[in-house]
């Protein structure tokens, strides 16, 4: 059996992706199973098992790229497909040259895994800006400008354009659509997507975990660098909770979008001593070792969250945001906190004490 894996982002930079390259692996090692990758870069790549096309790097590119066809990708796709002869496909994020991926594609069996709620909102976050709080049903025409956050009416309108049209061609091709939460899965079945199944992520087994290295008042933040992630949140009510307690330090670990922003808030809450910048990095062992808790601030709806899984098989405790899996994972007061990112103080007060 030939399998091909797409995905928009051909690189380890978030949890999707960490998820993307895991099963790759996994797959590989199976007998009898032949397995090809299909996404996008900086630069054109092509190898014996995998390639990889330029793909847009400014919002304002994607957005266009997710709703107009590009022959030249559709092509470039098609010649691949006819090299590699897939006798499935399973796509993961598309958020790249979406029309013309779903049009190359759709002679073949298809199957997805959904890693976000960008499927059943414009936006992803999926959460309402009246209160801030989830939207129990996904994008409905009676909750409309409730999702549009922090997005321009403008724009608004064209994400939902672009929501609407993919959302369509998703449901017309798509056999299968696999969700990493049950919650996740209810949404899906909620807005009509009927063939949505849950399997929850590959977790690394692990036998024993130590305490040796940890450091008593050290936290671990690990993932993208984005918005969405909360990560502004978090420096804020790091700094309040240092106000309290001047012996805390910070890593954070990952990259994104935002990422030379946040060197400029460091300096300029004076946390240059205390947060410390460590990059993407591909094995956070150490990291997690050393670590009393690992933070997960988002302030959008999470799908899983393969860093609290994994802080988990290391034994440390969690706080994470009411934002979709967090709740679901952790405890709360037994195996983590559960915090809402909206009020001020609750995560610094956690962090101080």
């Amino acid at each position: 059996m030939r399998i091909l894996l797409i995905n928009d982002n051909h690189a380890p930079i978030g949890g999707a992706e960490q998820y993307f390259f895991d099963l790759k692996s996994r797959l590989k090692k199976v007998p009898g199973i032949e397995v090809f990758s299909l996404g996008f870069g900086q630069k054109p790549y092509h190898a014996q098992d995998e390639i990889i096309l330029k793909g847009n790097h400014s919002k304002l590119t994607k957005w266009i790229g997710q709703i107009i066809f590009y022959p030249p990708i559709y092509f470039k796709i098609r010649r691949y497909l006819k090299k590699i002869r897939p006798d499935i496909i399973h796509i993961h994020n598309i958020k790249q040259y979406s029309t013309s991926l779903l049009a190359a594609i759709q002679s073949y069996p298809v199957v997805q895994t959904i890693h976000d709620y960008g499927a059943i909102c414009p936006t992803a976050y999926n959460i309402h800006k009246n209160n801030l709080q989830a939207c129990p049903t996904g994008f409905k025409w009676q909750c409309f400008f409730q999702h549009q956050l922090k997005y321009n009416f403008v724009v608004y309108l064209f994400l939902i354009y672009a929501f609407l049209k993919i959302r369509k061609k998703q449901k017309k091709l798509i056999k299968k659509f696999i969700a990493p939460s049950p919650l996740l899965v209810n949404y899906l079945k909620q807005n009509h997507f009927t063939h949505a199944v849950y399997i929850p992520p590959f977790v690394k087994a692990r036998r024993h975990y130590s305490f040796d290295k940890i450091k008593p008042h050290h936290f671990l933040f690990a993932g993208q660098l984005g918005t969405h992630k909360g990560i502004h949140f978090l420096l804020e009510e790091f700094a309040l909770a240092r106000q309290k307690n001047n012996l805390l330090t910070l890593t954070l670990a990952g990259t994104g979008s935002m990422e030379s922003v946040l060197h400029r808030r460091i300096k300029q809450l004076d946390l240059e001593a205390s947060v410390y910048l460590v990059g993407w990095q591909n094995n956070l062992e150490l990291y997690y070792q050393e670590c009393v808790a690992v933070i997960f601030p988002s302030i959008w709806m999470e799908a899983f969250g393969l860093v609290m899984a994994d802080a988990m098989t290391h034994a440390r405790a969690i706080i994470g945001s009411n934002r979709g899996s967090p709740p679901w994972l952790i405890d709360d007061n037994q195996t983590g906190f559960i915090i809402d990112p909206y009020q001020p103080g609750m995560l610094a007060d956690i962090n101080a004490r």
